[in-house]
């Protein structure tokens, strides 16, 4: 009996078994930019891999995957490209985290301009604004836009406040004991701490109100602290290190890989990044 037939490399092509990626698994489009390279040690099906969705794995996985394949481990061959003048990529990286900062800041602005609108609908008739028409407040309350502007602004930072100690004591209730079990707050109700007068219940009302505001204004700041780390803590993990694709270019290594060899200078900086 005959041997079988081996299939030229065409033939093989025909019947789909054409390299693809192992990322987006599509052929070779052979645009720019786009070729399939072959970088590391895996073999078979993944073997090859498109430049752009290398880099684009490089970018935003943490980790060794910048300069290291994550399926074999190998360390990638990195040719250093690297552009003599910076400033544009500052530049773009400080627009992208003014932008982000931008849209907090509008979210905030559209819920304040909700809950003042919310209380011009509740106050219809305007007696409460009116009720503000005696002593350094009434400058305020003969203009409607900015006294419910401001009222928004107290509400809201009411709600923060509000809901950033509930937060608070939630996440203290489960590291102390004491909060958890609330054994000394037997036949204790809220209604008799307070005082039957209503002058007396509406300056402890007043009371609250400003506390819970500047427990609002604390957390608020803190909250806002923390988002803009992390827009820029996300902006220098993905755009940071997106840029960086294009310094450190991964070299095609046409399946015959060997140990990479990278400058000491080139090496100490991944290194300082913690992308090596």
């Amino acid at each position: 009996m005959a041997a079988p037939k081996s299939l030229s490399d065409d033939e093989e092509q025909g019947l789909g078994c054409a390299p693809s990626c192992r990322i987006c698994l599509e052929c070779d489009s052979g645009e720019p930019g786009d070729e399939l390279i072959s970088p590391c040690m895996c073999k078979g099906t993944q073997q090859f891999v498109h430049r752009s969705c290398l880099d684009h794995w490089r970018s935003v996985k943490e980790g060794f995957a910048f300069s290291h394949c994550t399926t074999c481990k190998a360390q990638f061959h990195l040719v250093p490209e690297i552009p003599e003048d910076y400033s544009w990529r500052k530049l773009k990286f400080k627009l992208f985290v003014a932008r982000d900062v931008f849209l907090v800041f509008l979210a905030v602005q559209s819920t304040v301009a909700f809950l003042g609108a919310l209380a011009y609908l509740m106050d219809s008739d305007g007696q409460f604004r009116k009720s503000f028409n005696v002593g350094w407040d009434k400058i305020l309350s003969q203009h409607p836009v900015a006294f419910y502007y401001c009222l928004g602004v107290v509400v809201f930072f009411v709600i923060v406040g509000v809901g950033g100690l509930i937060v608070h004591c939630s996440s203290a209730s489960h590291h102390d004991s004491f909060l958890a079990d609330c054994r000394y707050c037997s036949g204790c109700y809220i209604m008799d701490c307070f005082p039957a007068s209503m002058e007396a219940c509406g300056a402890f009302l007043v009371i609250f109100v400003i506390l819970f505001v500047i427990l609002g204004v604390a957390y608020g700041l803190l909250a806002a602290t923390m988002a803009i780390q992390r827009i820029w803590q996300r902006h220098y993990h993905i755009l940071t290190k997106r840029e960086l694709t294009k310094e450190y270019i991964v070299a095609d290594l046409h399946g015959e890989y060997v140990p990479p060899q990278l400058s000491a200078e080139d090496e100490e900086r991944l290194r300082s990044l913690k992308l090596l």
